[in-house]
């Protein structure tokens, strides 16, 4: 541990908050009461009234086929949480690519009632759920506490008996069954809550079976299977590297096949149809390419020089886009890649030898394009959704052989005239010249005026994960009120490729902050807003961005919405106990290396702050700080340390509430996320 450490450890006082004791509890619940004396309980009241009734609240999904039920998902006004349904398909004989209405199924029943299992819990979070191959039991996970541990439950969909297995470890959330039908895959916890082991649970004995341990605290494990159902892989993932093993899916207790041995950098997706293995991978190039290879290649599993000799090129790496995912069909190939430049999503369906068919092209642009349900391998009909920020979740029905897309469900919205709202894209130079896109979306009028607007500005930028455009039916009332909504692309995220998250990481995360305070220094000097206009918002590590705004550049806005941020990454980093922390070296770097500790060092919010920046009026933005009390992700005292310090200081623009029952993703329920 570097020697200057001791002179920038918190004070006694601001470690007394990592302890749940009654002072620590009592100063929450009074910063939480402070908190609510800010808010107007008759707006409050108008907008949770006019957000519940933006949607219908009593509407079924749109139902999906397996082989032998029909599923949907059934929500009503008078309940918080959804019940799951299914008919019987041999009542029900129209065809899986035209399902009929689920209220005109024959035969419905709910076999599941999220509402009756949450009734006795303030907090209720219904993890997976895992339908057997013959469709006759039911295996959910679920968390009552925020703290993201899940318990196992089987539900006998015959008899209605539940079995609760009180009896096993500490696990994730994630389920999946063997096609033996005997066998029922979870992945207990370490002590730092890292899914660290495969384990195949035996449901006639309750025996268990450890298929798979990783030993390396960097790395977390998973489980998956084909579409075609013949084949389980074990995935061992860290943030910049991956290995792969196999399982015959109906003999899952058979010896485990590794697939490419694991090294440093090599980041790997494998996915089978029959006996071909495809594998996105980025060995060869950084932004991924697809290969195949035999599965009776992998009697010994192979090295990166063997894959790389032994391996045909389906899809190569290309400069301008990343490769992000593919769909195995039967006759089709379905391909999702990123452009470079604005960061759009592109979707192509090829042949399997990787020969192009035809672009898929989005009915409207600034597109957010996912695969629905498709359980079935052999077909030619895809379920799409699309979503915009001013387009409702929609789902489609795709004919990838003659190309042929068919609406088959529109998010309906109460009141809403969408035509008054459109979104556009802009590019913000960074502070090294570098194109940063900003996503805006709002009323016409406002977009094209040449006037500056109120804007509440969007911002993440970690972990390569993009802020891909979504609906948002409670952005409606906000928009409505003449606010623009905008998101600034931040290097970190994965907006616009691969290269755009490795330069924001690590030794570059600098360049996050930067985009960030280029961007509001450009919406400034365009025009679009003005410092007493702009409020900006963050979740968890977008804290990073957040604070370091607040210390450098107060001035520039007149709030900031930090909700669970992420703010004392260096105190965290350095202690692997705590969840999470020994997989984020590869994001943040150890601090246990110099190099890494005096650069965190100087971008960690809570080791910068600059109170007596913020003391005059003229210049002290409003701070809202939200936080969970049992969040395993961001421990609910970095906020807390944040407001306190600040209040300490004579801040008063700064209010933290605290959500007493829940974590990271705050309350359950319907009106609850409301």
């Amino acid at each position: 541990m570097p020697q200057f450490l001791c002179r920038i450890l918190p004070e006694e006082t601001d470690r007394s908050l990592e302890e749940k004791s009654a002072a620590t509890l009592a100063f929450l619940q009074q910063c939480n009461q402070d908190a609510s004396s800010q808010l107007n309980p008759n707006l409050q009241h108008r907008l949770f009234s006019e957000i519940r009734h933006r949607t219908p609240l009593d509407h079924d999904s749109y139902p999906t086929d397996l082989e032998h039920y029909r599923y949907f998902v059934r929500q009503r006004e008078a309940l918080e949480y959804p019940q799951f349904w299914r008919a019987p398909l041999a009542a029900n004989t129209d065809t899986p690519e035209n399902p009929a209405q689920s209220e005109q199924l024959n035969d419905a029943r709910c076999y599941l009632d999220v509402n009756a299992l949450a009734a006795d819990h303030d907090y209720f979070d219904l993890g997976d759920m895992a339908i057997s191959p013959d469709e006759q039991l039911l295996a959910y996970t679920t968390d009552t506490d925020g703290d993201e541990i899940y318990s196992l439950h089987l539900l006998n969909l015959s008899t209605g008996e539940t079995r609760h297995f009180d009896h096993l470890p500490e696990l994730a959330s994630d389920l999946l069954w063997s096609e033996d039908q005997n066998l029922l895959l979870c992945c207990p916890l370490d002590d730092t809550q890292r899914p660290h082991q495969v384990m195949a649970l035996d449901i006639r004995t309750g025996e268990e079976h450890i298929l798979f341990e990783e030993t390396d605290a960097r790395y977390w494990v998973g489980c998956s299977k084909s579409r075609d159902r013949q084949s389980l892989f074990i995935e061992s993932l860290s943030k910049q590297s991956t290995a792969y093993y196999h399982l015959d899916a109906h003999q899952p207790l058979s010896p485990l096949r590794p697939l490419i041995e694991r090294k440093d950098g090599h980041e790997y997706h494998a996915d089978s149809l029959g006996d071909q293995l495809y594998i996105r991978s980025n060995l060869h190039q950084p932004h991924f390419g697809l290969y195949r290879l035999p599965l009776s290649a992998f009697d010994t599993p192979l090295n990166a020089e063997q894959f790389q000799q032994q391996a045909d090129v389906i899809l190569p790496a290309r400069a301008d886009k990343t490769f992000e995912g593919y769909e195995l069909f039967h006759r089709h190939l379905v391909i999702l890649q990123r452009d470079h430049t604005l960061g759009s999503q592109e979707l192509a369906i090829h042949q399997l030898n990787g020969t192009l068919q035809h672009h898929f092209a989005a009915p409207y642009p600034l597109v957010s394009i996912s695969l629905s349900d498709n359980p079935a391998s052999d077909t030619c009909q895809i379920r799409l959704e699309l979503e915009s920020f001013n387009q409702p979740p929609t789902l489609y029905r795709y004919n990838m052989a003659e190309q042929q897309l068919v609406q088959l469900r529109r998010m309906p919205l109460n009141n809403t005239d969408l035509s008054l709202f459109s979104s556009r894209q802009i590019l913000i130079p960074g502070w090294d010249g570098t194109p940063v896109p900003v996503s805006l979306v709002g009323k016409t009028a406002l977009l094209e005026s040449d006037q500056p607007q109120p804007v509440l500005l969007y911002v993440y930028g970690a972990y390569g994960d993009p802020m891909d455009p979504w609906f948002s039916a409670s952005r409606l009332s906000l928009m409505e009120r003449d606010v623009i909504f905008a998101i600034a692309h931040v290097r970190g995220g994965g907006d616009c490729g691969e290269h755009w998250y490795h330069h924001g990481r690590l030794g570059y995360k600098a360049n996050s902050i930067r985009d960030l305070q280029s961007v509001i220094r450009a919406l400034h000097a365009r025009g679009l807003t003005t410092p007493q206009q702009l409020v900006v918002q963050g979740g968890s590590a977008a804290g990073i961005v957040l604070g370091a705004l607040y210390n450098q550049s107060p001035e520039q806005i007149c709030g900031i919405i930090a909700e669970v941020p992420f703010v004392d990454v260096l105190r965290t980093m350095l202690r692997p106990e705590l969840p999470l922390t020994v997989g984020e070296y590869e994001e943040w770097g150890n601090p246990e290396e110099t190099e890494a500790h005096w650069r965190i060092r100087h971008y960690s919010p809570l080791d910068n702050l600059q109170p007596q920046r913020h003391l005059t009026a003229a210049n002290q933005p409003k701070l809202w700080i939200e936080a969970g009390l049992n969040d395993p992700r961001v421990q609910y005292w970095e906020p807390a340390k944040w407001a306190r310090r600040l209040k300490d200081a004579g801040v008063n623009n700064v209010w933290l509430r605290t959500r007493m029952d829940s974590g990271h993703g705050g309350g359950t329920g319907r009106d609850q996320s409301y």
